[in-house]
């Protein structure tokens, strides 16, 4: 619980780890049209675990940093924490991971209205540039059509 507060706490005043900013978008992505699809869930499982950042962690480490942000993203404003997780974002990162979340958004094939602005605005808070987005949203929809 203290870990919980602690991390609460540190997003009130804006500060978030680079670990907690990409759980933070991921779980932004996924609330972005009020349902996870089963495909989505099952993608961000994937993501998190392929993601090297999280996969030399333990699964009790990430789990626990899953539920944090959960609880964090649910009790806070989303828009917010969304907001302060694109600014722990280093630049050199950030085209990659707006890569991740778009492929999550798409693990169902589909991009619905909410989350294209979910994505749209990512990328306009992660300081992309419109044909860096569009090319990578065109290669994710190509990767998932397999």
């Amino acid at each position: 619980m203290a870990n919980v507060t602690n991390r609460r706490r540190r997003v009130r005043s804006g500060q978030l780890s680079l670990d907690e900013a990409l759980i933070a978008l991921f779980i932004g992505a996924m609330n972005a049209n009020d349902h996870v699809a089963p495909d989505e869930a099952e993608r961000a499982h994937h993501l998190i675990w392929s993601t090297r950042r999280f996969r030399r962690k333990s699964g009790d480490t990430v789990g626990k940093l899953i539920q944090d942000m959960r609880t964090v993203v649910e009790e806070s404003n989303a828009r917010t924490v969304i907001g302060r997780a694109t600014k722990a974002i280093p630049a050199r990162l950030r085209l990659s991971a707006f890569a991740v979340v778009a492929d999550l958004l798409l693990a169902d094939g589909k991009l619905e209205a909410p989350e294209r602005r979910f994505l749209r605005g990512l990328g306009s808070e992660l300081k992309l540039d419109h044909d860096s987005a569009r090319q990578i949203i065109d290669v994710v929809v190509l990767k998932n059509q397999l």
